[in-house]
C-alpha cells in the first residue's frame, strides 16, 4: 500500500480502538464534507512539518548546435514547509447516566458523537478557510493560498472570477490530488494524526463548583494540508448562487470548463470538484434535466452523484455562502 492514501486506508492500519474511533469521525465527515473520501494523506517528513520543493516555474532549456554549448540552468523551485494543527476534545459523561444505561460502551460512544461531529466541522472548515496567521494552533487551508487576483501570478492565475459582488458569495474548487500536488499531512509517528483515549472514571465539577464523578473520553486529531504545486488547484470564486439562471447558467458552465483546463495535467492525480450544498443541488438538477451534456450522473464511492466531464462533484458544507468578493 502506498504511503500517501486516504484516511480510511490509514485507519485500517491502526489498532482496533483507534481504528473504530477514527472511522466514526471519518464517517461523520464524509456525510457532508466528502473531501476526506479522496484527499490522500502522508506522514510529515519532519516531525510535525512537511518540507517539500514547490515548483515556481520550469527551468530554461535550449536546442544545442554542433560545437555550441548550452547555458546551465537551475530548477526554478523553492523549499516550503507545511505544518499540522492539533485539535482536542474531552467528552465527559456523568457516571449516574452510565449506570442508568447499563454501563454500555455503545451508549457512551453515541453520546460522544456530538464531540466527534464538532471536530468534523472544525476540521472541514479549516481545510478551506484555515490561516495560521489568524489561528496559529490550526493549519493553513486553501483559501489562504488562493485569496486574490492581485497576488503572485503563479497563484492568481488559478483563480477564476465568476462575477458575483458583495458578501454573500461562494466558491467552487477543482483540485488534482496526489503526493506531488495536493495532499493531507499528519505528524510523524502518529496513527494518521488521530488518537482516542479512555480516561476512565474522573472527578468532575459542575457550574457551581460542586464535585461529582463521571467518565471521560479524549480525542486528539492532528493534521495539515500541503499545496505542493499551485497549478493543481483552481478556485472559481465570487459565485452568486441566486444568479445561476438563464444566460448566467451558460456563463457559469464556461467558468467550469476554464477551471478544468487550468489544471496543469489532470492525469497526474485524482481529480475532484468540491462545492457546497447549494451548488451541488444546482448541478444535480441540471444533470437530472439533461440540460447540459457535460454533466452526467455516475457512480462514485458506491453512490450515484453528478460528474462534470467525468470529475465527481463532492459536497462540502464547510464551503460558505457568505464569502466576500475576491478582487
Amino acid at each position: 500500500m502506498s504511503d500517501c492514501v486516504t484516511l480510511q486506508d490509514w485507519a485500517a492500519r491502526m489498532g482496533a480502538q483507534n481504528q473504530l474511533a477514527m472511522q466514526k469521525v471519518i464517517e461523520l465527515q464524509s456525510k457532508t464534507n466528502r473531501i476526506l473520501d479522496v484527499l490522500p494523506f502522508k506522514q510529515c517528513n519532519e516531525k510535525t512539518r512537511e518540507v517539500a520543493l514547490m515548483r515556481a516555474e520550469l527551468p530554461d532549456v535550449a536546442w544545442r548546435l554542433i560545437n555550441k554549448g548550452t547555458k546551465p540552468a537551475k530548477s526554478k523551485s523553492k523549499t516550503v514547509s507545511f505544518t499540522c494543527g492539533g485539535m482536542e476534545a474531552l467528552a465527559q459523561i456523568d457516571e449516574r447516566l452510565m449506570q442508568i444505561n447499563g454501563n454500555s460502551n455503545a451508549w457512551r460512544m453515541s453520546e460522544n458523537a456530538a464531540f466527534q461531529e464538532s471536530m468534523n466541522q472544525k476540521m472541514a472548515t479549516t481545510l478551506f478557510y484555515g490561516d495560521e496567521k489568524v489561528n496559529p494552533a490550526g493549519f493553513t487551508g486553501l483559501s489562504a493560498y488562493y485569496y486574490s487576483k492581485k497576488q503572485d501570478k503563479l497563484w492568481a492565475d488559478q483563480i477564476i472570477d465568476a462575477g458575483g459582488t458583495g458578501n454573500n458569495l461562494t466558491s467552487l474548487w477543482v483540485v488534482c490530488l496526489s503526493a506531488d500536488t495536493v495532499y493531507g499531512i499528519f505528524p510523524d509517528g502518529t496513527s494518521a494524526g488521530f488518537k482516542y483515549r479512555d480516561n476512565g472514571r474522573v472527578a468532575l465539577t459542575d457550574a457551581d463548583g460542586a464535585k461529582y464523578y463521571g467518565f471521560e473520553s479524549q480525542y486528539n486529531w492532528d493534521m495539515g494540508l500541503a499545496v505542493r504545486d499551485p497549478r493543481y488547484v483552481v478556485r472559481v470564486a465570487n459565485i452568486d448562487t441566486k444568479k445561476l439562471t438563464g444566460t448566467d447558467t451558460d456563463a457559469f458552465v464556461e467558468h467550469m470548463i476554464r477551471a478544468y483546463n487550468q489544471i496543469e495535467n489532470p492525469d497526474k492525480g485524482t481529480m475532484a470538484i468540491f462545492a457546497n450544498r447549494q451548488l451541488q443541488t444546482y448541478f444535480d438538477i441540471a444533470a437530472a434535466k439533461k440540460t447540459n451534456v457535460r454533466l452526467t450522473i455516475d457512480e462514485f464511492g458506491g453512490k450515484k452523484i453528478t460528474h462534470f466531464w467525468g470529475v465527481p462533484i463532492l459536497r462540502c458544507d464547510a464551503i460558505l455562502n457568505t464569502e466576500s468578493q475576491i478582487q
